[in-house]
């Protein structure tokens, strides 16, 4: 790596922050933050406190580190004022493989307003595009959320955990690439199905597009409650931000389910003009089975016919049930029938006389009638049930086991009758 890594002087904008060369003019600040705030400080200010040692790091040290493309201490200043609200660091340059690392800190009273993403934007696209560096990388601890969210909505991808890698703590490692490229095309909506509950029952597609995404939205019930979707995708980005779904509100298209979804897809619509490429929507299963995202889909069409929707498939209760309970849901050319019952059981009734393998989703409000239909239907001993799959108080167990309220969202396999291996083909 030549001396011209990082190119001299620097002076990078955006809406609301500055990144910038440190000077002299910034000492009065640096001052107060050694005073009240030394912990966000660069370690090699760690245990500088007299105006002297400050001015011989700001003249010397930082001029000279910068010069031998060692590592760059900048400024991160308020656009309005041009005044030092914290510092960014590029640093451990691997002059062999054309990389480094970014560490970043903001006072207190800057954080949350989008200077930390618009800093780390500005310098990395310095680092990538001006600088010649082929990959700048990010750590952060584990439980540090507002880092997380900062670097992946600064364009970083999430690449792993480093066991122990910080006094026997993990680190989450994300990187960036010089090769990394805002997506061509339109906009995109995009509906991934997470599964049942279980965060380890999710595709490898739908973990990278939730990392990729710029906004990823998760329905509730209320903004004060975590959903299930939700607690799956935290596994994966913490990006999450969740919208209000009327998921318990029965009885057709109600004023308050007509009114999440055109909250939603105004959500939706906002982060398009704010600048977001691809929006996801994580759903619980799959986003075409019974799916709240068809309807987030339609709305959104409706004003923003540019947009382009796609879905990622995901993993079914129905399917995960018959994993956790050892049932074959289908064999040979036996038929498989899915009936939700929120609307009555005569159409589960028919389904029974009709087709070999049943599955009812949503019978917890019905539980009785169900156990009471199989028993007249003679299949009583051979279905299954489960309840909150791979979630803390999962429930699996035979269909007559069911004795008084099961949860709403309970599913139910009904096995088509076998006598004979082969006996369906």
């Amino acid at each position: 790596m030549n001396e011209s890594v990082f190119r001299r002087p620097v002076r990078l904008e955006a809406e609301r922050t500055i990144v910038r060369q440190l000077h002299l003019d910034d000492a009065e600040a640096l001052v107060e933050i050694v005073r009240t705030e030394p912990e966000i400080l660069p370690q090699t200010l760690h245990g500088v406190h007299d105006a002297e040692a400050l001015a011989h790091w700001l003249t010397v040290a930082v001029p000279n580190g910068q010069r031998f493309g060692v590592s760059v201490h900048l400024a991160v200043a308020d656009r309005e004022t041009d005044t030092l609200i914290g510092f960014m660091g590029l640093f451990r340059v691997d002059s062999a493989h054309d990389t480094c690392e970014v560490g970043y800190a903001l006072r207190a009273a800057s954080r949350g307003n989008g200077h930390a993403t618009e800093a780390l934007r500005l310098a990395c696209d310095w680092a990538l595009v001006d600088c010649g560096l082929h990959r700048v990388e990010l750590r952060t601890l584990t439980d540090n959320t507002a880092s997380m969210r900062v670097a992946e909505k600064a364009g970083f991808r999430r690449e792993g955990v480093q066991r122990g890698a910080s006094a026997h703590r993990d680190l989450v490692m994300f990187s960036r690439l010089a090769t990394d490229t805002a997506p061509d095309g339109p906009p995109r909506l995009v509906g991934i199905g997470v599964g049942p509950g279980d965060p380890e029952l999710i595709t490898a597609k739908a973990v990278r597009l939730l990392q990729e995404a710029d906004v990823v939205l998760v329905p509730v019930m209320a903004l004060d409650e975590p959903g299930r979707a939700e607690s799956v995708v935290r596994e994966y980005t913490a990006k999450a931000e969740r919208v209000v779904f009327a998921l318990n509100d029965r009885g057709g298209v109600t004023e308050k389910r007509a009114a999440a979804w055109d909250g939603a897809a105004a959500r939706v619509r906002e982060a398009f003009e704010g600048g977001a490429r691809t929006v996801v929507f994580a759903t619980i299963g799959d986003p075409n089975v019974y799916s709240t995202f068809t309807y987030l889909a339609q709305s959104v069409r409706a004003d923003r016919p540019d947009v382009a929707v796609e879905t990622v498939p995901g993993i079914t209760a129905m399917q995960d049930l018959a994993a956790r309970s050892g049932t074959v849901l289908a064999e040979g050319t036996e038929s498989v029938a899915l009936v939700p019952l929120t609307g009555g059981t005569d159409g589960f009734r028919e389904a029974l006389a009709a087709c070999d393998t049943v599955v009812a989703y949503k019978f917890g409000s019905r539980a009785s009638e169900v156990v009471q239909e199989l028993k007249d239907a003679g299949r009583l001993d051979d279905a299954v049930y489960g309840a909150r799959l791979g979630l803390p108080g999962e429930d699996v167990g035979p269909a007559s086991a069911i004795d008084g309220p099961v949860p709403y969202l309970s599913t139910l396999i009904v096995p088509g009758r076998r006598t004979s291996r082969g006996g369906k083909l």
